[in-house]
Protein backbone atom coordinates (compact mmCIF):
# COMPACT_ATOMS: atom_id res chain seq x y z
CA UNK A 1 0.00 0.00 0.00
CA UNK A 2 1.40 3.54 -0.73
CA UNK A 3 0.35 4.42 2.51
CA UNK A 4 2.77 2.09 4.37
CA UNK A 5 5.28 3.03 1.73
CA UNK A 6 5.70 6.43 2.64
CA UNK A 7 5.37 6.27 6.32
CA UNK A 8 8.65 3.65 5.70
CA UNK A 9 10.23 5.68 4.02
CA UNK A 10 9.60 8.64 6.91
CA UNK A 11 10.56 6.38 9.36
CA UNK A 12 13.57 4.57 7.68
CA UNK A 13 14.95 7.90 7.07
CA UNK A 14 14.44 9.53 10.40
CA UNK A 15 16.45 6.54 11.73
CA UNK A 16 19.62 6.75 9.32
CA UNK A 17 19.59 10.15 10.48
CA UNK A 18 19.54 9.74 14.25
CA UNK A 19 22.75 6.87 12.84
CA UNK A 20 24.83 9.28 11.40
CA UNK A 21 24.41 11.59 14.43
CA UNK A 22 25.43 8.25 17.12
CA UNK A 23 28.03 7.54 14.43
CA UNK A 24 26.71 3.83 14.36
CA UNK A 25 25.77 1.49 12.25
CA UNK A 26 21.96 -0.61 11.88
CA UNK A 27 18.98 -2.21 11.14
CA UNK A 28 15.28 -1.27 10.87
CA UNK A 29 12.74 -3.66 10.43
CA UNK A 30 9.09 -4.29 10.96
CA UNK A 31 7.19 -6.94 12.28
CA UNK A 32 3.19 -8.24 12.61
CA UNK A 33 2.28 -7.34 16.10
CA UNK A 34 0.49 -10.52 16.53
CA UNK A 35 3.48 -12.54 15.31
CA UNK A 36 4.96 -10.60 17.90
CA UNK A 37 2.52 -11.90 19.79
CA UNK A 38 2.32 -15.20 19.07
CA UNK A 39 6.20 -16.00 18.94
CA UNK A 40 6.88 -15.10 22.60
CA UNK A 41 6.41 -17.26 25.43
CA UNK A 42 3.77 -16.69 27.69
CA UNK A 43 4.97 -14.74 30.32
CA UNK A 44 6.23 -12.39 27.87
CA UNK A 45 3.43 -12.10 26.04
CA UNK A 46 1.75 -10.87 29.39
CA UNK A 47 4.87 -8.78 30.04
CA UNK A 48 4.09 -6.91 26.01
CA UNK A 49 0.44 -5.87 26.82
CA UNK A 50 1.35 -4.55 30.21
CA UNK A 51 3.93 -2.25 27.95
CA UNK A 52 1.22 -1.52 25.32
CA UNK A 53 -1.21 -1.03 27.91
CA UNK A 54 -3.64 -3.08 26.59
CA UNK A 55 -4.76 -4.77 23.39
CA UNK A 56 -5.16 -1.93 21.03
CA UNK A 57 -2.32 -3.01 19.02
CA UNK A 58 -3.80 -6.56 18.00
CA UNK A 59 -5.85 -5.34 15.13
CA UNK A 60 -3.55 -4.34 13.05
CA UNK A 61 -0.94 -3.01 14.85
CA UNK A 62 3.21 -2.84 14.48
CA UNK A 63 6.21 -3.81 15.99
CA UNK A 64 9.41 -1.56 14.45
CA UNK A 65 12.45 -3.41 15.53
CA UNK A 66 15.79 -1.10 15.54
CA UNK A 67 19.16 -2.48 15.79
CA UNK A 68 22.76 -1.13 16.60
CA UNK A 69 25.52 -3.25 15.18
CA UNK A 70 28.75 -2.92 17.39
CA UNK A 71 32.43 -1.78 16.31
CA UNK A 72 34.45 -4.70 15.02
CA UNK A 73 36.78 -3.40 18.03
CA UNK A 74 34.06 -4.49 20.38
CA UNK A 75 33.99 -8.01 19.22
CA UNK A 76 37.80 -8.38 19.03
CA UNK A 77 38.31 -7.83 22.62
CA UNK A 78 36.33 -10.73 23.29
CA UNK A 79 38.29 -13.73 25.35
CA UNK A 80 41.12 -12.76 24.49
CA UNK A 81 44.18 -14.74 25.08
CA UNK A 82 47.77 -13.19 26.33
CA UNK A 83 50.36 -16.51 27.14
CA UNK A 84 47.23 -18.41 27.66
CA UNK A 85 45.51 -16.54 30.06
CA UNK A 86 42.34 -14.54 29.57
CA UNK A 87 42.54 -10.80 29.37
CA UNK A 88 39.92 -9.82 30.97
CA UNK A 89 40.38 -6.18 31.26
CA UNK A 90 40.16 -6.26 27.31
CA UNK A 91 36.97 -8.30 27.62
CA UNK A 92 35.32 -5.47 29.93
CA UNK A 93 35.67 -3.40 26.35
CA UNK A 94 33.59 -5.64 24.84
CA UNK A 95 31.17 -5.30 28.11
CA UNK A 96 31.21 -1.17 28.43
CA UNK A 97 30.29 -0.97 24.51
CA UNK A 98 27.31 -3.57 25.30
CA UNK A 99 26.04 -1.13 28.03
CA UNK A 100 26.65 1.89 25.56
CA UNK A 101 24.90 0.55 23.00
CA UNK A 102 22.18 -0.44 25.60
CA UNK A 103 21.69 3.53 26.60
CA UNK A 104 21.81 4.38 22.90
CA UNK A 105 19.06 2.08 21.72
CA UNK A 106 16.59 2.94 24.51
CA UNK A 107 17.39 6.38 23.90
CA UNK A 108 16.07 6.16 20.41
CA UNK A 109 13.51 3.48 20.80
CA UNK A 110 12.06 6.94 22.90
CA UNK A 111 12.58 9.28 20.68
CA UNK A 112 11.14 6.94 17.58
CA UNK A 113 7.83 6.25 19.82
CA UNK A 114 7.64 10.08 20.35
CA UNK A 115 7.72 10.97 16.84
CA UNK A 116 5.78 8.48 15.61
CA UNK A 117 3.39 8.14 18.42
CA UNK A 118 4.20 4.85 19.49
CA UNK A 119 5.74 2.92 22.64
CA UNK A 120 9.07 1.70 22.90
CA UNK A 121 10.32 -1.80 24.41
CA UNK A 122 13.63 -1.33 25.91
CA UNK A 123 16.50 -3.18 24.97
CA UNK A 124 17.14 -6.46 26.66
CA UNK A 125 17.93 -5.67 30.65
CA UNK A 126 20.87 -6.15 31.67
CA UNK A 127 22.32 -6.24 35.56
CA UNK A 128 20.28 -9.17 36.97
CA UNK A 129 22.87 -12.23 36.23
CA UNK A 130 23.44 -11.96 39.96
CA UNK A 131 20.41 -10.70 41.33
CA UNK A 132 18.28 -13.82 40.00
CA UNK A 133 18.25 -17.11 41.51
CA UNK A 134 17.38 -19.20 38.34
CA UNK A 135 17.31 -17.48 34.91
CA UNK A 136 13.63 -18.06 34.53
CA UNK A 137 12.86 -15.29 37.31
CA UNK A 138 14.44 -13.28 34.41
CA UNK A 139 11.92 -14.21 31.68
CA UNK A 140 8.54 -11.83 32.73
CA UNK A 141 11.06 -8.66 33.02
CA UNK A 142 12.08 -8.65 29.64
CA UNK A 143 10.61 -9.16 25.60
CA UNK A 144 12.31 -11.05 23.40
CA UNK A 145 13.61 -9.03 21.08
CA UNK A 146 14.83 -11.67 18.69
CA UNK A 147 11.65 -12.80 18.29
CA UNK A 148 10.47 -9.37 16.66
CA UNK A 149 13.90 -8.95 14.89
CA UNK A 150 13.42 -12.58 13.70
CA UNK A 151 9.77 -11.54 12.07
CA UNK A 152 10.45 -8.66 11.03
CA UNK A 153 13.05 -10.33 8.45
CA UNK A 154 15.76 -8.73 9.78
CA UNK A 155 18.00 -12.13 9.52
CA UNK A 156 17.72 -15.65 10.98
CA UNK A 157 17.63 -17.77 14.06
CA UNK A 158 21.47 -18.93 14.41
CA UNK A 159 22.43 -21.86 16.28
CA UNK A 160 23.14 -19.78 19.28
CA UNK A 161 19.92 -19.08 19.13
CA UNK A 162 21.05 -14.97 18.43
CA UNK A 163 19.95 -13.44 15.26
CA UNK A 164 22.24 -13.79 12.46
CA UNK A 165 22.20 -10.66 10.07
CA UNK A 166 23.85 -11.04 6.67
CA UNK A 167 26.07 -8.11 7.31
CA UNK A 168 26.51 -7.71 10.53
CA UNK A 169 26.49 -11.55 11.80
CA UNK A 170 25.04 -11.68 15.55
CA UNK A 171 26.86 -8.80 16.40
CA UNK A 172 23.63 -6.89 17.07
CA UNK A 173 21.41 -5.47 20.12
CA UNK A 174 18.08 -4.65 19.37
CA UNK A 175 14.86 -2.37 20.65
CA UNK A 176 11.46 -2.08 19.55
CA UNK A 177 9.11 0.47 19.12
CA UNK A 178 5.17 -0.37 19.12
CA UNK A 179 3.18 1.64 17.01
CA UNK A 180 -0.64 1.91 15.18
CA UNK A 181 1.05 3.80 12.17
CA UNK A 182 0.73 1.50 9.08
CA UNK A 183 3.86 0.10 7.80
CA UNK A 184 5.08 -2.84 5.40
CA UNK A 185 5.81 -5.94 7.08
CA UNK A 186 9.15 -8.01 6.88
CA UNK A 187 9.30 -11.90 6.63
CA UNK A 188 11.05 -14.38 8.61
CA UNK A 189 14.34 -15.81 6.73
CA UNK A 190 15.26 -19.60 6.47
CA UNK A 191 18.23 -20.31 8.35
CA UNK A 192 21.16 -20.33 6.66
CA UNK A 193 23.95 -21.61 8.95
CA UNK A 194 24.48 -24.60 7.10
CA UNK A 195 26.65 -27.26 8.33
CA UNK A 196 28.40 -24.39 10.33
CA UNK A 197 28.97 -24.97 14.21
CA UNK A 198 31.53 -22.77 15.09
CA UNK A 199 29.39 -20.74 18.12
CA UNK A 200 28.70 -24.20 19.26
CA UNK A 201 32.38 -25.28 19.44
CA UNK A 202 32.67 -22.05 21.42
CA UNK A 203 30.72 -22.96 24.10
CA UNK A 204 30.28 -26.30 25.95
CA UNK A 205 26.60 -25.39 26.96
CA UNK A 206 25.16 -24.43 23.10
CA UNK A 207 26.90 -27.43 22.10
CA UNK A 208 24.94 -29.37 24.52
CA UNK A 209 21.43 -27.17 24.59
CA UNK A 210 19.33 -30.04 23.68
CA UNK A 211 20.80 -32.59 26.53
CA UNK A 212 21.13 -29.90 29.65
CA UNK A 213 17.57 -28.93 31.38
CA UNK A 214 18.27 -25.64 30.77
CA UNK A 215 21.42 -24.59 29.11
CA UNK A 216 19.91 -20.91 29.58
CA UNK A 217 20.57 -21.32 33.35
CA UNK A 218 24.12 -23.16 32.34
CA UNK A 219 24.76 -19.50 30.46
CA UNK A 220 23.71 -17.46 33.50
CA UNK A 221 25.82 -18.64 35.94
CA UNK A 222 29.19 -18.92 33.47
CA UNK A 223 28.58 -14.73 32.92
CA UNK A 224 28.18 -14.56 36.90
CA UNK A 225 31.86 -16.66 37.20
CA UNK A 226 33.36 -14.35 34.72
CA UNK A 227 33.33 -11.60 37.05
CA UNK A 228 33.54 -8.60 34.60
CA UNK A 229 32.36 -5.33 35.06
CA UNK A 230 28.95 -6.11 32.77
CA UNK A 231 26.91 -9.26 32.60
CA UNK A 232 28.22 -10.26 29.73
CA UNK A 233 30.14 -12.91 27.51
CA UNK A 234 29.66 -13.09 23.92
CA UNK A 235 32.07 -15.71 22.90
CA UNK A 236 29.32 -17.21 20.14
CA UNK A 237 29.21 -13.82 19.02
CA UNK A 238 32.79 -13.95 18.48
CA UNK A 239 32.98 -17.11 17.00
CA UNK A 240 30.93 -16.78 14.41
CA UNK A 241 32.74 -13.47 13.37
CA UNK A 242 35.79 -15.15 13.50
CA UNK A 243 35.60 -18.65 12.70
CA UNK A 244 31.99 -19.08 11.46
CA UNK A 245 30.97 -19.81 7.38
CA UNK A 246 30.06 -16.02 6.82
CA UNK A 247 33.34 -15.01 8.13
CA UNK A 248 34.58 -13.46 5.23
CA UNK A 249 31.36 -11.53 4.36
CA UNK A 250 30.20 -10.11 7.81
CA UNK A 251 31.30 -6.40 7.55
CA UNK A 252 31.09 -4.59 11.27
CA UNK A 253 32.51 -0.93 11.54
CA UNK A 254 36.05 -0.02 12.11
CA UNK A 255 36.60 2.97 14.09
Amino acid sequence: MEEERVNMGRLGSYFDEELRKMNYEGLIGVASFVDVYNGLMPVQRDRLMDIAGGGAFMDGGSVVCIGLAYPQYAIDSINVLVDSIVDKNRWNIYGREHQKIHERLDALADKIADRFDGVAVAATLGGLVGKVAHVKEYYPLTISHRVIAENAGLGWRGKNELIVNERYGCAIRFASIMTELPLPHGRRQEPRCGTCSACLEACAFLKNKERLADYRENCRRFIQSLALEHDVCGKCIAACHRRGSFKDTFALRKF
